[in-house]
């Protein structure tokens, strides 16, 4: 049976004391019809029992043994207000039932008449449905009443002519109005009156087409004050499509906006000001940057910055400083504070002051940082400026004397490490005031220019030059290994000012007094060092101007000795006063003469034969080196060219080469020349060059030595033992002839330490396939060592004093036989 025809379920509890009755009533309630469930009690406690089911209906009688209608009456409503009661009973009378239903009975129907029962409980079940869905729409209406009520969000209602009717007490709130003096009023009363016609309209359009508005409104509160006002304006429409009235809900949102507004201007301020500043990760990868930070990087306005690292822009150092102390620090202490460098793209430094701000919301939260950085280039640029004129003379940019002092005092410690002298000059320009009186002070401030500058000319990169005051100047030069060598920035200086100075249209001739001490010598501090210089320029001064004294007396004889030398020696080439002597060197396999040792001597018109300690260092000294040295090499070669045309006898002749003449690039044309010109076999010339200038520049050396094997040249390490060469490096070097530095030969065989190199060089050079000679041999037991040990060759005052050319053939021919 489908469900239109099925009749409809009754769940009906009977409170009835006759069970006959009872199914009386059942089965009229079964004609009408009901698919029925029901259950007959006759007592209170059975009654409050069956009321733990749900029931559609009660009936109940009225008068009964154990109970009464009445009772059941009040436990029924007690229980549930709209659950339909009529009283079924042949007893009731009509007061009785008109009082019953004023308890809450819906009606009566008498039990010998059930015609009217149907119909009641047809009707009673409707009224019962429409009490349920009435009392729930109560108690929804009740429950937004108090939503509404207690809200936070303001609110009102209005009929549909914008009349308010209702006010909540949020709108009470924030309006400052009551809800007595807004019912009635419109919403005119809180406008601001910022908001023009058109703002309205299109309100109005919006509301009446039944669609909701939803804008931020500026509106005003009862004291005059103005807020914001997230506001949604609602119409309620009811069955009939009619608009029966408008709901504004309004939510406070001034402190977002003013916020939200203090950002912006905030954000403006940042994106404005000339400083760095950026949001970093807590890895440093850029969450934001600014303008000036983008300017400052060398990144444009558009460059997505989300990919970027803060490391990627930073120097190396400034990176690590970042990331590695400042992060760490600030995470500590909250901030950290201190100068840093950024880089632009071009990879330029720029120095900043930065700030460095932790931010941890929560502790479930990582970190993240904020910086400041502002480019101190120009505060640096000053500060520089600054420290140069506290430490360096305004008119010739030297060294003043502070500045002075404090780096002498730096060179003096590390002489001291190092075991060598400085010396300390005091220069006073003996014409400077008559010059400035009569030509001015601004030619005297030219003439201090230009002095400065050749003082500064004159001295290596590792002296110091400062103006001491006036016109006086001071020197400091280190690295000194003997007295001597101050002589060269002697002469540097003396030729500085050799050539005249143009001063005003005129050309002056600049002449200096020159004070010279010598550390440790003449004081181990700086201060007595200058004072002592100081007091040896005085004397220079006493003796007549344009002059030098050395603190020490005995300083003075020597140096004048040795300037005058070096004098005399820049003029010895060109006067034919410089000689080459050959000392032989004896083979010790076959006991004959293999070769001889070229050996420049300098024979003065006065002084005679000069001592080759006195001026092989100031032939260094002055650079004379690589023009004599070229002389040495070409007039060895056209001596041995004519000796071969007189003489059977082959033999090898070796020449010298200084450390500046091997790093000179004409070296190899040289010697390829001369052999050429001379026409020297190549392999009858050996090039000797000491062990440390082998090591000077490993890379150049091999190239230079590899040329002059291909030319055919044999090649010599002199001295050897006496620097500190790679064995790995001599290997690879096309080497031809080891030669033991007369220092380790002098002493043998009586000194086992000089014995033990002695042996394990000569092991060495065999080892490598070199010829090994011994220079300074000068007794037999030296020599008869060696020929135990296997040397190959020696030279030295027991064989032969070093000879000129003129003896030498005699003494060839008569070494011809072999010698023991």
């Amino acid at each position: 049976m489908s469900d239109a025809t099925s009749p409809p379920k009754l769940r009906a509890l009977i409170v009835e004391d006759c069970e006959n009755d009872a199914l009386l009533l059942i089965e009229y309630l079964q004609r009408v019809p009901f698919e029925l469930t029901w259950q007959r009690l006759d007592t209170e406690p059975a009654l409050r029992d069956a009321l733990r089911q749900e029931w559609d209906i009660v009936f109940s009688d009225y008068a009964m043994p154990y109970f009464n209608g009445a009772r059941a009456l009040e436990v029924i409503r007690d229980h549930n207000p709209d659950l339909p009661f009529i009283f079924v009973s042949g007893t009731i009378g009509e007061d009785t039932a008109v009082a019953g239903m004023r308890a809450g009975a819906q009606d009566y129907v008498m039990k010998g008449n059930l015609t009217r029962l149907g119909p009641a409980v047809h009707r009673e079940l409707a009224d019962a449905k429409a009490r349920r869905e009435r009392r729930a729409a109560e108690r929804a209406i009740r429950r937004l009443s108090q939503v509404v009520e207690q809200a936070t969000d303001s609110v009102f209602i209005t009929n549909p002519r914008g009349t308010i009717q209702y006010v909540n007490p949020a709108f009470e709130r924030l309006t400052g109005y009551s809800a007595a003096e807004a019912v009635g009023a419109t919403p005119a009363l809180i406008q601001s009156g910022l908001h023009d016609d058109a703002f309205f309209r299109d309100m109005w359009s919006t509301i009446l087409t039944g669609q909701a508005f939803q804008k931020t409104l500026i509106n005003r509160r009862k004291d005059g004050a103005l807020f914001y006002e997230e506001m949604t304006i609602s119409p309620l429409i009811n069955d009939e499509q009619r608009i029966t009235n408008f709901v504004s809900t309004g939510r406070d949102i001034t402190d977002r906006i003013l916020a939200d507004r203090v950002r912006t201007q905030l954000l403006d301020i940042i994106e404005a000001t000339t400083d760095f500043v950026a949001i970093l990760e807590s890895d440093g990868s850029l969450r934001y940057l600014n303008r000036a930070g983008r300017a400052l990087l060398g990144l444009s306005q558009q460059a997505d910055i989300a990919s970027r690292h803060i490391a990627d822009h930073l120097p190396e150092w400034a990176a690590h400083r970042l990331l590695m102390e400042a992060f760490p620090a600030a995470l500590r202490d909250g901030v950290w504070h201190g100068e840093s460098a950024t880089m632009r793209a071009d990879g330029r430094e720029i120095p900043v002051s930065q700030v460095v701000l932790a931010h941890k919301p929560t502790s479930d939260t990582p970190a993240f940082y904020s910086t400041i950085a502002r480019d101190i280039t120009e505060r640096k640029h000053f500060e520089q400026e600054l420290k140069r004129q506290a430490t360096h003379d305004a008119l010739t940019g030297l060294a003043n004397r502070v500045l002075f002092e404090d780096r002498l005092e730096t060179m003096l410690a590390r002489m001291e490490r190092s075991q060598a002298l400085a010396a300390v000059l005091f220069l006073d320009v003996d014409n400077f005031k008559r010059i400035n009186d009569s030509l001015g002070h601004a030619a005297g401030d030219s003439m201090l220019l230009q002095v400065a500058q050749r003082l500064h000319d004159c001295v290596r990169p590792s002296g110091i030059v400062a103006r001491h005051g006036g016109d006086e100047f001071t020197i400091a030069t280190g690295d000194l290994h003997h007295p001597d060598n101050i002589l060269t920035i002697l002469h540097k200086l003396r030729d500085a000012f050799e050539t005249p100075i143009p001063i005003a249209g005129q050309d002056v001739y600049v002449r200096c007094s020159m004070g010279i001490s010598i550390y440790p010598h003449d004081g181990r501090d700086p201060e007595t060092l200058l004072k002592n210089a100081d007091t040896a320029m005085n004397q220079a001064k006493a003796h007549g101007r344009n002059q030098y004294q050395f603190y020490a007396p005995e300083m003075n004889a020597r140096g004048q000795e040795l300037l005058s030398l070096e004098t005399d020696l820049r003029r010895a080439q060109e006067r034919e006063e410089l000689r080459l002597h050959y000392q032989p060197q004896l083979d010790l396999r076959n006991g004959r003469i293999a070769g001889v040792e070229a050996l420049l001597r300098w024979e003065h018109p006065v002084h005679g034969l000069i001592s080759p300690a006195d001026f092989v260092p100031l032939l260094e000294d002055t650079g004379l080196i690589v023009p004599v040295g070229e002389w040495v090499l070409r007039t060895a070669c056209a001596q041995y060219r004519r000796y071969r045309e007189s003489n059977f006898i082959a033999l090898r002749f070796s020449v010298n080469v200084s450390a500046r003449q091997f790093s000179d690039g004409a070296l190899l044309d040289q010697v390829r020349r001369a052999l050429a010109e001379e026409r020297v076999p190549a392999d009858h010339l050996e090039i000797e060059i000491t062990e440390s200038t082998v090591m000077r520049d490993v890379q150049a050396t091999g190239e230079i030595l590899a040329a002059f094997d291909a030319l055919g040249v044999r090649l010599a390490i002199d001295d050897f033992g006496t620097g500190y060469s790679s064995l790995a490096y001599l290997k690879r070097f096309p080497l031809d002839v080891l030669k033991i530095d007369r220092a380790f030969i002098q002493d043998v065989p009586s000194d086992s330490n000089d014995s033990a190199i002695a042996e394990a060089s000569i092991t060495l050079g065999h080892k490598l396939g070199l010829e090994v000679v011994a220079e300074g041999v000068e007794t037999a037991q030296q020599l008869s060592f060696l020929r135990a040990h296997e040397c190959d060759l020696i030279q030295g005052y027991y064989l032969s004093r070093a000879r000129p050319v003129h003896e030498l053939t005699p003494y060839l021919l008569a070494q011809t036989k072999p010698h023991d």
